[in-house]
């Protein structure tokens, strides 16, 4: 904005965001908070679980190690060596690779000591007669086992570990660790090298921010202002707070650019809302489920963002793309919510007056300036997607902090902590996917599946249709950012 850049900015901010990740991740290991997929294992009996447990903590402990091992050897590798700008050592990035992963490791270690010793000393046992068997294998044959098919490894050693309820980044990057160990080809060093080259992206610095931005905006009463505008807007139809809903959903979306932040905000105010109107509790959930979907279509928004990156297109091509289908969606959301309300005889509210609908808009306007802000500074081109971002976060941390006063000073650094955590979480699975897809691409498995998809039909309307489906897929087993990569 300035054309005064500070030489080597972009590789220090990038480098800020390789340790947050990887760091992030450990705590989040801790916690057991990394995103999985409980559905399968929840159907076993406690018995069965117990081992399925077991199994994948030491698969877990054995990634980790692994990870360790190699990010050592890159690190040596690439000791003395300056950066291109700031001038700094390279080491410091699979540093953060050693530092972030040996903490993990060390409470995977931890978690897998808690497990039962029975199935513990099955799982063990069983993981040892599977090694040696494999090794005799290779020994007899001489050969590596070259025979195995190393697409069907990583997409079914994927599957296994999704049901297992393995956390994602292990269930993606495990099998490529396996691919790498056991049909050689690539170096080991390519682990812990994409893996660092997943999160080493300046524009993925967006996605910290705008998850930073949205929690501000949750605490500062940003997202209670934005509802009582809608709620003078529409609350005065035939099932009101349902309607209000998807309007403060829009509204929201416009502003946060993180879909988890969209759903903590209007799901802390909106459900107890609905509840005490006379709303079921299955349907209020169902609603602001479904209205936070427009939280990936209303720009800005975190899927755009890592979709462009990886696709190499335009971000503010999404953006402007995203506000059509958002009010399609919206539109229909509120069309079935109409018919349902006189179906089941939903609550009305009073219309607001002329006086309160003018009291909401002025409490409210000063927060909608921030989607002027982020979308004037990104279509004009005076701002990149990740510095609209930060004028996000200084634009929510000032209402927060010195205009409303509802987010105290000694609040900070726990929001700014749990924010961290969730972009580590985030960053990971990006992380992770990112080794994933460099072993597909290098089988060349997109090219495959585009050469299926246009030999069936070169029609556009065919490759949109088969997009829809092929993701309809993934999206039912997997968080937003892996199905996108994948």
């Amino acid at each position: 904005m300035i054309n005064r850049p500070i030489a080597g900015s972009d590789e220090i901010a990038t480098l800020v965001l390789v340790w947050l990740t990887f760091l992030g991740g450990a705590v989040a290991q801790r916690k057991r908070a990394h995103p999985s997929v409980s559905l399968f294992v929840q159907r076993l009996y406690p018995s069965a679980e117990t081992y399925v447990d077991a199994a994948t903590r030491l698969v877990e402990v054995f990634f980790f190690a692994c990870i360790c091992w190699q990010s050592v050897a890159l690190f040596r590798l690439r000791r003395g060596e300056p950066s291109a700008g700031a001038g700094f050592d390279m080491a410091l990035y699979p540093g953060a690779l050693i530092v972030g992963v040996a903490a993990s490791l060390l409470f995977a270690i931890g978690q897998l000591a808690t497990v039962e010793r029975r199935p513990l000393l099955v799982v063990l046992a069983g993981s040892v007669v599977l090694v040696a068997l494999g090794a005799l294998t290779t020994g007899l044959a001489g050969v590596r086992l070259a025979a195995i098919n190393s697409t069907a490894l990583l997409i079914v050693g994927f599957a296994l570990l999704l049901i297992l309820n393995a956390p994602l980044a292990v269930a993606l990057g495990f099998p490529a660790l396996l691919y790498l160990m056991i049909l050689g080809g690539p170096n080991l060093l390519v682990l812990p090298q994409r893996l660092i080259a997943g999160a080493d992206n300046f524009v993925l610095l967006a996605i910290p921010l705008f998850i930073l931005a949205g929690a501000l905006m949750e605490t500062g009463g940003i997202s209670r202002r934005l509802v009582d505008l809608a709620m003078a807007i529409v609350g005065h139809l035939r099932g009101g707070l349902a309607h209000v809903t998807v309007v403060a959903e829009i509204l929201f979306s416009g502003i946060s650019g993180s879909t988890t932040a969209d759903v903590a905000a209007m799901g802390s105010l909106l459900i107890p809302s609905m509840e005490r109107a006379g709303y079921g509790r299955e349907e209020a959930v169902s609603i602001v489920s479904a209205a936070s979907a427009m939280g990936i279509l209303v720009p800005p928004c975190l899927l755009m963002v890592i979709l462009a990156t990886i696709a190499d297109i335009s971000v503010t091509a999404l953006f402007l793309a995203g506000f059509l289908p958002a009010a399609v969606l919206a539109a229909a959301l509120m069309l079935l919510i109409y018919v349902k309300a006189r179906r089941q005889d939903w609550p009305v509210a009073a219309r607001a007056s002329w006086s309160g609908l003018g009291s909401a808009t002025l409490h409210a306007i000063v927060p909608l300036m921030l989607p002027v802000l982020i979308f004037g500074s990104i279509f004009t081109g005076a701002a990149t997607v990740t510095e609209s971002a930060v004028l996000a976060v200084v634009y929510a941390l000032i209402l927060g902090v010195f205009v409303y006063r509802e987010t105290p000073l000694a609040a900070l650094p726990k929001l700014f902590l749990e924010s961290a955590v969730l972009s580590a979480m985030s960053m990971w699975l990006i992380a992770g996917a990112s080794v994933f897809t460099w072993l597909l691409a290098r089988d060349q498995v997109p090219q495959v599946v585009s050469a299926m998809i246009l030999a069936v039909s070169g029609q556009k309307w065919f490759f949109l249709v088969a997009s829809v489906v092929i993701f309809t897929f993934f999206a039912a087993l997997l968080e937003g950012f892996p199905a996108v990569i994948i």
